[in-house]
């Protein structure tokens, strides 16, 4: 093709902009003259009426712009139609998207006017790390090297988590907390417009991070045991699904996934949406059908599987967790990971903890024990537990009586997590801890059954 055609071709193009800038230019005015209409800001955006638009125009689209673009472009103008009908004047502002995160606040951690509390309200490891970390702390003085920054990708410890789970350190992905490295998998494969699919009742960061990065955030509705199957998360899927966050076992209800049902999800899902597998819990999950390995992501290429030392380890307050997924996706989040995410103390005592591998299956065992003996005692109390995989009891129960067992586990210095914020108003999530504190526990709810 010569330049005269290419030129020609161009300025057809050029014509065809003016057009839709004209259109643009009447879409604006009728949308500002609706704005006038409607009685608050409150009422301008309806989202549903925005999928409907949508829905409609995918429907009718014949062009060659893929359908998950049409819907990208779409959705920035429905953000710049609520800019006109709220008639914003502030010279800063941000994507609609950001406007409506609720920040997370995470469970309660102390209570005023007491300084000696349980806590149970976080899901953290109430023993504390492995006393091979707390030996390590004592004889290296490793806070003289806060003048030096960290390994700038973290590389001992990748090596040493390839080595305990037989893995591809190239292909691990270190953390600030495995919150980060969702965050990454948000960053890396999504745009303004597209979409992220998470459970109703799952992890709050996912809508969280959807809207960080103005995702929109497609929700699965669980069936009666507050569990999704692989059939509803299929039916979410659509064109501009990229992203599914699956945490496994699920934080609050502690529902899981079993290999098979992941596998069979994995099979019928386009290869290009994104499977993030959340193993905060993993380490705590002793059923035959659940797979707490890392064979998926050998097996699936858009598979990533997190993990976390806050939890089992007992390192939630160095933050560090950490990602693993095929060669490629790992290239791509490597791209936006910052250089120095992580700090030194966190890589060398995470290290540390993992050569400890006594004190963990301790710790697991405990918790499986503990767990099941606290449960026998809510049931004796008339509480309702679900079955629940992780270090947490998952209670449900009427709205009127959570709040009660709450307040009064409140004013007795023990803290829980009432799931309000999770839409689950009549339910409860009380983390495991150590006997001594169940105990404390169960004799506080005697006072109020």
């Amino acid at each position: 093709m010569d330049n005269n055609k290419i030129e020609l071709l161009r300025n057809n193009i050029n014509s065809l902009d003016d057009k839709i800038l004209d259109l643009l230019k009447q879409r604006a005015e009728i949308v500002t003259e609706i704005g006038a209409y409607k009685k608050s800001k409150i009422e301008v955006v309806d989202i549903e009426r925005e999928e409907k638009v949508l829905n409609r125009l995918l429907k009718n689209s014949q062009i060659k712009y893929s359908k998950d673009s049409i819907v990208r472009i779409w959705r920035e103008i429905f953000q710049a139609s609520t800019k006109l009908q709220q008639n914003t004047i502030s010279a800063i502002d941000t994507k609609r998207s950001i406007n409506s995160i609720k920040i997370y606040k995470g469970g309660k951690s102390s209570v005023k006017g007491r300084d000696n509390i349980i806590k149970l309200s976080s899901n953290e490891n109430s023993y504390g790390p492995s006393p091979k970390v707390i030996e390590y702390i004592n004889k290296n003085e490793i806070l003289l090297k806060s003048h030096r920054y960290p390994n700038i990708d973290g590389v001992k410890l990748r090596e040493k988590l390839a080595n305990v789970n037989n893995l591809d350190p190239a292909r691990i992905i270190i953390g600030c907390g495995s919150d980060e490295t969702l965050l990454f998998t948000a960053l890396a494969f999504c745009q303004d417009g597209d979409e992220i699919i998470h459970a109703e009742h799952g992890f709050e960061m996912y809508s969280i991070i959807s809207k960080i990065v103005g995702a929109t955030s497609k929700i699965i509705i669980e069936d009666e045991n507050y569990k999704i199957n692989v059939k509803s998360i299929h039916n979410a899927v659509t064109p501009s699904t990229k992203i599914i966050y699956l945490a496994n076992p699920n934080n609050p209800t502690g529902t899981y996934l079993t290999r098979k049902e992941i596998v069979e999800l994995l099979k019928i899902l386009p290869k290009n949406i994104i499977v993030v597998l959340d193993g905060a819990y993993a380490e705590y999950v002793i059923k035959d059908d659940y797979d707490g390995g890392f064979s998926l992501v050998n097996e699936f290429e858009n598979v990533i599987i997190t993990r976390t030392f806050s939890k089992a380890f007992g390192l939630a307050g160095l933050r560090i967790g950490w990602c693993y997924s095929s060669e490629k996706v790992a290239s791509i989040l490597n791209k936006v990971k910052g250089p120095f995410n992580t700090q030194t103390i966190s890589q060398e005592i995470a290290i540390i903890a993992l050569e400890d591998k006594d004190y963990l299956k301790k710790i697991i065992n405990n918790n499986d024990k503990i767990k099941r003996w606290f449960e026998q005692e809510l049931k004796k109390l008339n509480i309702n537990t679900r079955p629940s995989e992780g270090n947490f009891s998952f209670i449900e129960s009427s709205q009127e009586k959570a709040i009660k067992i709450s307040t009064h586990l409140t004013n007795e210095g023990i803290l829980v997590r009432q799931l309000d914020s999770y839409g689950l108003s009549n339910c409860l999530r009380i983390t495991i801890g150590t006997k001594q504190e169940m105990e404390i526990t169960i004799k506080a709810l005697k006072k109020i059954s």
